[in-house]
C-alpha cells in the first residue's frame, strides 16, 4: 500500500501486563497523547491478579483493546498481541516503560518517506525508581541504540515481523533480543533515530533482577543464534551423494 496525500499507516501498540497497576496508566497514556485516532493500543492482560483491569479500565479511550490470557508468559502475550492487531506498523511498549514524548511522530515519518526502510529504532533512557541502585550495565546503555536489545525501542513494519513469525513462547528470559536477532537475520532493514524512543524503568518488580536466570538466558540466546547459523550453512552446503 502507498500513502499520498498526508495518510500514514496506521500503527498497532502491543502492551503485555502482569500486575501492573502502579505503572500501566502511565504507560498507556504516554503512546495515547502520540497516536492517530485510527491507531490502537492492544492491551494482553496476562492473568493479573491485581488492579490491572481496573486501572485499564478507568482509561475510557476508543483506541484501546483489552484482551486476557492465561498465564503463559510475556512471549505468549506479545504474539496474542500480534495477532489480533491491524496496523501496518507495530510497536511493543512493556507496561512498566513509558514513551519520551514527540517519539511516534519521528519514527512515523521515516517509515512513511522510505518504504525501503523496515524498522526506525531510537535510544534508550533507563529510570532507576526510588530505591533501585543505578547498576552498571543499565547505565551503560543509556542514552545509547541498543545494539541487539529491546523491541520496544523500535516502530516496524507488519511485514518483516510476518517474515519470522512470532516471539519464542519457551524462553522467560532475553525473548526480546532472541526476537531482534532473528529480524536481523532475515534482513530487516533500520533507520536508526537521534530521538529518545523509551524509557525503560528500573525498579523492585523488574525480571531481570534475577541475575541467575538472566545469564541464563544470555547463553540460551546464545546458543539459539549458533543453532540458526549451523542450519543455515547447513543448507546453503551441497549435497553429497555416493555413487553407487
Amino acid at each position: 500500500m502507498s500513502y499520498g496525500s498526508g495518510m500514514s499507516p496506521s500503527t498497532s501498540v502491543i502492551m503485555p501486563v502482569r500486575n501492573g497497576a502502579p505503572f500501566i496508566a502511565e504507560a498507556m497514556q504516554s503512546a495515547l497523547v502520540q497516536l492517530a485516532l485510527t491507531d490502537e493500543l492492544i492491551v494482553v492482560d496476562d492473568h493479573s491478579s491485581d488492579r490491572t483491569s481496573s486501572v485499564v479500565a478507568a482509561i475510557a479511550d476508543p483506541r484501546v483493546r483489552v484482551l486476557s490470557t492465561p498465564r503463559r508468559g510475556v512471549s505468549a502475550a506479545r504474539n496474542v498481541g500480534l495477532a489480533a492487531a491491524r496496523g501496518e506498523l507495530v510497536a511493543f511498549l512493556d507496561h512498566d516503560d513509558c514513551w519520551p514524548a514527540g517519539r511516534h511522530a519521528v519514527m512515523l515519518r521515516v517509515l512513511t518517506e522510505n518504504p525501503d526502510v523496515d524498522a526506525a529504532l531510537g535510544r534508550i533512557r533507563i529510570r532507576f525508581e526510588p530505591g533501585t541502585a543505578p547498576s552498571r550495565p543499565f547505565l551503560a546503555i543509556d542514552g545509547k541504540h541498543p545494539k541487539a536489545g529491546s523491541v520496544c525501542c523500535g516502530l516496524y513494519r507488519r511485514r518483516i515481523l510476518d517474515r519470522i513469525g512470532g516471539f519464542a513462547e519457551d524462553m522467560h528470559f532475553g525473548e526480546d533480543i532472541d526476537y531482534n536477532m532473528r529480524l536481523t537475520e532475515a534482513g530487516m532493514r533500520v533507520e536508526l533515530c537521534e530521538i529518545d524512543s523509551l524509557v525503560y524503568r528500573r525498579h523492585a518488580s523488574n525480571t531481570t533482577n534475577d541475575q541467575k536466570a538472566s545469564r541464563a538466558g544470555f547463553f540460551e540466546i546464545v546458543r539459539r543464534k549458533l543453532a540458526r547459523a549451523r542450519r543455515s550453512r547447513d543448507l546453503t552446503q551441497p549435497q553429497e551423494r555416493k555413487c553407487r
